[in-house]
């Protein structure tokens, strides 16, 4: 990955690129509203057009279209190098992120679920907004300990699953088990996700 990186950051040197001016502009302090507002419209994440993908494998496509087209370089994989027998355990980490103003990447391990993968995604893309390198443990399920990975989840559940969109949709009435797939179906993101949304709100 910092090999990629490298070259990424020479060939948009060369190509006279300017830095990227979102890569650092948050702070830990910032609003988690307004910092996942800011990034869904940065990339174009349209929660209607993810509502309309049939799977959560279409909607990680999207995602990763989106934020390579703003300029961040997404690597995933399941395994080391080429290696199909050496794979990547999601227990040890789910992804990380490499914050640079000309080549910021992100990488997700493939070997993770699609839905876990959303999740990764946009954890790591608050670590650019914030303009650190991390590797992360990111869980929707877990309360981190470090004050910068609990920001970074609740930017991240938040992109993905608005807390004013998840109040209008809620079907209060409904058994909460088939209320919860729905959601996670409609959102295209885990039950757990959908789970500590419910909580916040």
């Amino acid at each position: 990955c910092q090999q990629r990186q490298e070259w990424y950051r020479d060939f948009t040197r060369s190509v006279g690129e300017e830095p990227l001016a979102f890569v650092g502009s948050a702070r830990i302090g910032s609003d988690v509203e307004a910092t996942a507002t800011t990034i869904r419209h940065a990339i174009g994440f349209d929660l209607e057009e993810r509502r309309r993908m049939s799977t959560w494998t279409d909607a990680l496509r999207r995602f990763i279209e989106q934020a390579d087209a703003l300029g961040i370089l997404v690597m995933c994989s399941g395994v080391v190098l080429n290696n199909n027998r050496r794979h990547l355990d999601p227990e040890e980490f789910r992804g990380f992120a490499m914050a640079d103003d000309l080549a910021p990447l992100v990488f997700i391990n493939g070997a993770d679920t699609k839905a876990a993968q959303m999740f990764t995604l946009a954890h790591e893309l608050a670590h650019i907004w914030l303009g650190q390198s991390a590797v992360s443990d990111a869980q929707a399920l877990l309360l981190p300990e470090l004050e910068v990975e609990r920001w970074c989840n609740r930017v991240a559940a938040e992109l993905l699953v608005p807390l004013e969109v998840l109040r209008a949709e809620y079907g209060a009435g409904t058994e909460l088990r088939a209320e919860v797939d729905r959601l996670a179906r409609r959102f295209k993101v885990s039950t757990l996700v959908i789970l500590r949304r419910i909580h916040d709100a």
